[in-house]
């Protein structure tokens, strides 16, 4: 799935709204690549040089609406792992699926599938530090905000290797 998110290096978690009338708003900041390389210290070892990926004063702000959200997920990008039943789409940031755990466990689990007032669809937002599933009745909208990112908020170490 193609959208503006794909413009960019990477993107950050911001914040997350759930509204009552179930429109879910994902807030999202850009992660720039730096310019030089540098050694990654992990434990008692030296890995690289990789570029250093930080939010910085330009980085954009952004938004991804989903308007109509069902059910949704959300979990840290370091306990991400292979998902057998996950089949997705092409896409840099946003994908649309048509299978995954997420959706079974949602579907057996809930009456999601039975008592949903329109068909829905499945899609992942994956950021560099949270990964989102969620199943929507409308695509989702994604788009730039006229603002600056807070560069107070303290963002996982992340590195770029090309």
């Amino acid at each position: 799935m193609q959208t503006a998110l794909d413009s960019a290096h990477s993107w950050f978690l911001d914040s997350i709204t759930h509204e009552l009338n179930g429109a879910l708003i994902v807030r999202l900041v850009e992660g720039i690549k730096g310019t030089e390389r540098k050694f990654v210290e992990v434990v008692e070892s030296r890995l690289g040089p990789y570029f250093p990926v930080q939010v910085k004063p330009e980085s954009r702000c952004a938004e991804v609406r989903f308007s109509n959200a069902i059910a949704f997920f959300v979990y840290d990008e370091s306990y991400d792992g292979p998902d057998p039943e996950l089949k997705k789409d092409i896409g840099r940031f946003l994908f649309t699926a048509e299978s995954s755990s997420f959706r079974k466990f949602a579907e057996s689990t809930t009456s999601v599938a039975h008592l949903a007032s329109e068909p829905y669809q499945e899609y992942l937002l994956c950021s560099e530090d949270r990964i989102l599933q969620v199943l929507a009745i409308e695509a989702p909208v994604a788009s730039f905000l006229n603002e600056t990112p807070n560069l107070t908020v303290e963002r996982p170490e992340t590195w770029s290797a090309t």
